[in-house]
């Protein structure tokens, strides 16, 4: 599925999409990606027409170490602010790796190894500058939209919907799994009850196209589809 004619533009660095939103008054991004990869953000930005300063925010759905690898490097260059959900501060200023629970065999082993591999994982802290508690509007950034709490992955996962019903959702849904096509539940969910009260809370609020954190867009009405069939 392509992408709405909303200004926005996906932008993989290492096994992490990242959403690069355009506004009025410049742009925000949607997480960081995986470290190492800052480069060949900051080089895709230039067939745009953009440079680094005109990103205005970066917003973290939640953090995993390949969705904030990046981010210290990032907002340093863009000398942006940084917004995240205040149940994620503490591990976004501790520089912590964490691994939530497998929701599926194939989520459970992948954790147990991403556990060990931890130490290999590493990012730099961050302080966030702007912390969010259920829901904050892009306006003041000149994007029609808004960022929403979508709790489920994580107790702090965060989600952007804009006003043409795009949600950039990090890892609150995927589309792509071994063995398997189409979206489906993530492998991992800090709470997959939660979790799902937050596809029905995206689906009420007007979400229309999906962008995950791993895969291509997909309709919205996917996650409705794949709730009746739990």
């Amino acid at each position: 599925m392509n992408l709405p004619e909303s200004g926005i533009q996906k932008i993989r660095l290492g096994i992490c999409n990242t959403y690069l939103i355009r506004g009025k008054k410049g742009a925000i991004l949607v997480d960081a990606g995986q470290a190492g990869w800052e480069g060949s953000f900051f080089r895709r930005l230039k067939p745009l027409g953009m440079r680094p300063e005109d990103v205005q925010l970066i917003l973290v759905t939640h953090v995993h170490f390949d969705h904030v690898g990046n981010l210290k490097a990032m907002a340093q260059r863009c000398r942006c602010p940084v917004a995240i959900h205040t149940n994620e501060a503490p591990l976004l200023m501790g520089g912590a790796v964490v691994f939530p629970p497998g929701i599926n065999l194939f989520g459970n082993v992948a954790a147990s190894v991403g556990r060990g591999l931890a130490p290999l994982l590493k990012f730099s802290a961050v302080t966030p500058d702007i912390l969010v508690e259920e829901e904050l509007s892009l306006e003041p950034f000149g994007v029609p939209g808004k960022i929403i709490a979508t709790p489920g992955h994580t107790i702090g996962s965060l989600s952007v919907l804009l006003a043409d019903g795009t949600a950039c959702v990090g890892d609150l849904a995927a589309n792509h799994y071994p063995g398997r096509i189409g979206p489906i539940l993530p492998p991992f969910a800090t709470n997959r009850d939660m979790l799902l009260e937050s596809w029905q809370h995206l689906l009420e609020a007007g979400a229309k196209t999906i962008c995950p954190g791993h895969g291509p867009p997909f309709p919205a009405q996917y996650l409705r589809t794949t709730m009746a069939s739990l």
